[in-house]
């Protein structure tokens, strides 16, 4: 299967996690009122939530990783390492960010509901990301790894565009929340996954111009 095809087959089984998290989060908080009891049920459950799920995006992206390898026919072994998980730290911060508009005049239920499955969904998926990222850095029949994806902002799309190959631990994945894009891995001597550019249906922002000239300025 040619890598892009690959990478687009494990997105959707990555999607198929956050979807699950996401439904779990809606269960959890539709009895629930007053924004307090938002707030505790957000920073009680988020932590278990990522480990459930982002453990499980880790894992299938390190089996998808040498599934590729070896349908690729790369040399040598190798074995993924699943990436390491945010600290409780970055469940509590997005707990709190999340219930905010339950605090407003008008409390947004809906809202602090879309913020928090936002946030999880790119704990998610960077679970995901990271794994392959890092590991085609490690593997030593890698060059690094590239951004893939549908490109649905700007941002997205122009990072894309470029074909870059990442080859250093400090090269993060810049995502956002919803964000569909995929990490693959450079093999050496293998043809580089790029995708054609594709403009979005949306033009981009000054801000996602911004984000672009700041992420490639550090990258």
């Amino acid at each position: 299967m040619p890598v892009l095809l690959a990478a687009e087959a494990h997105r959707r089984d990555v999607a198929t996690l956050e979807s699950l998290a996401r439904n779990d989060l809606r269960l959890l908080l539709a009895p629930l009122d007053s924004a307090e009891a938002v707030r505790d049920a957000l920073l009680l459950s988020l932590p278990d939530l990522v480990d459930i799920y982002g453990s499980a995006a880790a894992t299938l992206a390190a089996d998808w990783y040498e599934e590729l390898r070896a349908e690729e026919a790369i040399r040598g072994r190798f074995a993924a390492t699943p990436a390491t998980l945010p600290d409780l730290g970055r469940s509590e911060a997005l707990a709190r960010w999340a219930v905010t508009p339950m605090f407003d005049a008008d409390p947004d239920k809906m809202k602090a509901l879309e913020r928090a499955s936002g946030g999880l969904q790119r704990i998610i998926a960077n679970g995901s990301r990271e794994t392959i990222a890092y590991s085609s850095i490690d593997d030593p029949k890698a060059s690094g790894w590239q951004r893939v994806g549908r490109g649905a902002c700007g941002f997205c799309a122009m990072l894309i565009s470029r074909g870059s190959v990442y080859t250093e631990h400090s090269a993060d994945f810049a995502s956002h929340d919803h964000c569909n894009c995929s990490a693959v891995p450079a093999f050496d001597g293998q043809a580089r996954p790029v995708q054609p550019y594709t403009p979005s249906l949306r033009q981009a922002s000054k801000a996602d111009r911004a984000r672009v000239r700041d992420y490639i300025a550090t990258h």
